[in-house]
């Protein structure tokens, strides 16, 4: 959108809004491009009609129209309605006058708003209330002697300066009114002037007229567009003379093409638009110029370089102020660019990520808005930030060969860019195969015996949703038993000595020592036989802190001693010692030969 259109924002009528609503999940297609922290605050509207068009020219000069016949200000803390138009009064477009001061309430603010049905209303007083301007007559074609009707369908409204103006419509309608800041404009049609050519075309055909682009700077210099690929039309006098095609900057003849230029570099030019029902229509429906619409070429949107998705591209409006660009459209999208090449998508949040966007406008190159259907209405005072999309770079920090059953502890390094949004401290997710996952910025891993090798991946995000991963190759070696038993034992009739050494201190281990006895049932004493029995001889459980081999102290049970007794001292049994190593209970089983000492 031009300098003059900060003054005021249009956005053609809601076309076929049914359409937009079934079409709106096939418009998606941003899924997987990284995002930011939305830049955009929802702002309560008051309404639930379609915002067609917004003018956002300070904090307190702020307007929209809607597609229901409603203009509305804003008071400070909420929209207020302007009196005069009627429900179902379909809005196209909606402008004031550059260089104006004060707000609404104000006299001498004028305003126009233009409908599909080429009706025009007119407000003096900043917008609280609009009256009905008579319709300006305008030839059916360019032809000699044409007839002329009332215009029957309006797309835009644009202010050259502060007291010029220019109707847009179709059928090759440009009005122009050098009085519009007065009671009773003379808007006058200067493309068709019964001379067999369309002045401002230089062609015979009339073309649907669909935006301007003026500089309040310069109000004689300036851009038209039509539905017609986009075909630009310029001047240097005001259309005084006539204009001169430039190009054609718009790839479709079906939608509503709308510019915006540069204040501080005129030469740059932006086109957008969209396919009937709001779908997209690619890349070569947005446009640029850097020499004043000569040639063009095409923006680049770096968020998508590496990604299987496109953007949709259903754009319905563009604005640049400050050197900062918004495009907005269908499908959530609103682009925003600060070198006038490269645009970034930076939807709105929640369930307006998928709006469908209607109308742009911003004040400087940080404070924008943005709204559509429903009443949907965003603003921001960061327009001009470039979303963060470098994911950030890191590696994983610990042994590359470990040995099972020993705990070790991995840890992420981790960097994001120069400038970048910084690290997530939520977004860190440790894998390994036959693992749970693990979160934060380190891990522990206990490698069972016979892993032989694994790979360690975590993946980690930054804060505006960008991730990358990085992997660790480990080698674990089996480490041989935890504990070792000593082949020998000596009991003193109290307790049971045996010896146990710990591969790794300290270490916890439970010894439990059984023999077997024979005991007389009654059957058995019968048939003369005798039964076997299982029997805890001693048990206890010890911590070992230092290498080497510990002499533990096992002490007897009531049944251990009469087993040691009846065998005179000397007796095999079985010794289990058990040990806690890396999350698992592991034990070692030794059978010993107990020996009492004579005292």
């Amino acid at each position: 959108m031009s300098f003059a259109r900060a003054y005021r924002v249009r956005t053609r009528a809601a076309l076929l809004l049914t359409a937009l609503a079934m079409t709106a999940a096939a418009l998606l297609g941003t899924g997987s491009v990284a995002r930011a922290a939305t830049i955009w605050t929802p702002l309560s509207s008051g309404t639930t009609d379609t915002i067609s068009a917004i003018v956002y020219q300070s904090p307190t000069r702020f307007w929209y129209a809607t597609t229901n016949g409603k203009i509305e200000y804003f008071n400070g803390s909420s929209f207020v309605a302007g009196t005069g138009p009627l429900a179902g009064t379909n809005f196209t477009d909606l402008a004031f006058q550059p260089g104006a001061t004060g707000g609404p309430g104000t006299a001498g603010v004028y305003g126009y708003a233009v409908v599909n049905d080429g009706r025009i209303f007119q407000t003096s007083n900043g917008g609280i209330v609009w009256t009905p301007v008579p319709p300006p007559l305008t030839p059916s074609d360019c032809s000699v002697g044409a007839t002329s009707a009332a215009e029957h369908e309006l797309n835009a409204v644009v202010w050259a300066d502060s007291t010029t103006a220019y109707l847009l419509g179709d059928n090759g309608t440009v009005l122009k009114a050098t009085n519009a800041n007065t009671a009773t404009p003379s808007f006058t049609e200067i493309n068709k002037v019964d001379t067999g050519t369309c002045a401002t075309q230089g062609t015979t055909t009339p073309e649907t007229m669909t935006d301007a682009a003026f500089l309040p700077a310069n109000p004689l210099t300036g851009f038209l567009i039509s539905q017609d690929f986009g075909a630009l039309y310029s001047t240097s006098n005001g259309f005084g003379t006539g204009g001169i095609h430039r190009s054609d900057m718009i790839n479709n003849y079906t939608g509503d093409p709308r510019i915006a230029q540069d204040a501080a570099n005129p030469n740059r030019i932006w086109a957008v638009d969209h396919s009937p029902g709001g779908g997209g229509c690619g890349t070569l429906c947005f446009a640029l110029s850097t020499d004043g619409g000569q040639t063009f070429g095409h923006p680049t949107y770096p968020q998508y370089a590496n990604s299987s998705t496109s953007p949709t591209l259903g754009l319905y409006d563009v604005t640049s102020q400050g050197g900062v660009e918004i495009a907005a459209g269908s499908a959530g999208e609103i682009f925003s660019s600060v070198d006038g090449t490269n645009f970034y998508n930076q939807p709105a949040a929640g369930a307006l990520a998928t709006e469908n966007w209607l109308a742009a406008d911003a004040y400087d190159a940080a404070h924008a808005a943005v709204g559509g259907v429903g009443g949907a209405l965003v603003v921001t005072a960061a327009a001009n930030t470039i979303p963060d999309i470098i994911p950030p770079t890191g590696s994983i920090v610990g042994p590359t060969t470990v040995t099972s059953g020993t705990a070790v502890t991995y840890a992420a390094a981790v960097a994001d860019n120069a400038g970048g949004s910084g690290i997530s401290p939520s977004g860190y997710t440790w894998t390994v195969p036959g693992f749970p996952a693990q979160h934060g910025s380190s891990a522990a891993y206990t490698f069972p015996k016979g892993t032989g090798s694994a790979t360690i991946t975590v993946s980690f995000t930054d804060n505006a949703g960008n991730q990358a991963t990085a992997t660790l190759d480990v080698t674990v070696k089996d480490a041989g038993p935890p504990v070792s038993i000593g082949a020998a034992g000596t009991s003193n009739g109290t307790t049971v000595t045996i010896t146990v050494s710990c591969a790794a201190t300290p270490c916890t281990v439970t010894v439990t020592i059984t023999g077997t006895s024979t005991s007389h049932t009654r059957r058995a004493l019968s048939a003369r036989t005798k039964k076997a029995k299982a029997v805890t001889i001693a048990t206890g459980t010890f911590t070992i802190k230092k290498t080497g081999k510990a002499k533990l102290a096992v002490k007897l049970t009531k049944a251990g001693k009469r087993l040691l007794k009846k065998n005179h001292g000397h007796l095999k049994a079985k010794t289990v010692v058990s040990t806690k190593l890396g999350g698992h209970v592991q034990k070692v089983s030794k059978t010993i030969h107990i020996t009492t000492k004579k005292k």
